[in-house]
């Protein structure tokens, strides 16, 4: 009998899922170090699939750079964050593991600091604003809907499209330095 061949599966699977190198939680320091004297390139990190779309909404596909992702997944915590009062499941019935018991106080603190962000980065941005960030990162929505949304065209063409896109990007831009992602750019 012959063996049977197997192919390793690509970590990447569709456009919004991307292979990342993160810190593996499970490696100890000793196992860190012995990588590190291997010459292992990755030594402590272990490559995830990272679905964007999960993270950074409709945004992925506007193609941000760095800084403006950052900012749009932020942006998106900050409003789940907001809306659900960063609640956690607990489930009362197991006894907890440190003697400690729920704190009811954290769930609130945690929303009202939510709302307080949210708060803020409506009163600097507005209404409109506001609604063109949560149209694209909440709502999930690419350049194309986008475009249909902002200009009420049933088929924008590739100029509104890019147009829009622009305009998206701009203000994500400024978002990620209101966030303090990146600085702002010298004129």
């Amino acid at each position: 009998m012959g063996k049977l061949k197997t192919k390793e599966r690509p970590t990447e699977v569709g456009p919004d899922i991307r292979g990342v190198w993160v810190d593996a939680p499970l490696k100890t320091w000793a196992q860190t170090l012995h990588e590190l004297e291997a010459g292992i390139p990755q030594a402590g990190r272990e490559r995830v699939a990272l679905d964007r779309r999960t993270l950074m909404g409709g945004f992925c596909r506007f193609h941000g750079t760095e800084a403006q992702e950052k900012a749009a997944a932020r942006f998106k915590a900050i409003y789940e964050r907001s809306q659900v009062g960063g609640a956690k499941a607990v489930d009362p019935s197991r006894e907890p593991v440190d003697g400690g018991g729920i704190n009811p106080e954290s769930v609130i603190e945690i929303g009202a600091d939510a709302r307080t962000a949210y708060n803020r980065l409506f009163n600097h941005f507005g209404r409109d604003d506001m609604r063109r960030l949560e149209f694209v990162i909440i709502g999930d929505h690419g350049p194309t809907a986008y475009a249909r949304w902002r200009y009420r065209d049933r088929a924008p063409d590739g100029r509104a499209i890019g147009r829009a896109s622009v305009e998206l990007r701009g203000l994500v831009d400024v978002l990620a330095v209101r966030l303090g992602y990146q600085n702002l750019k010298c004129a």
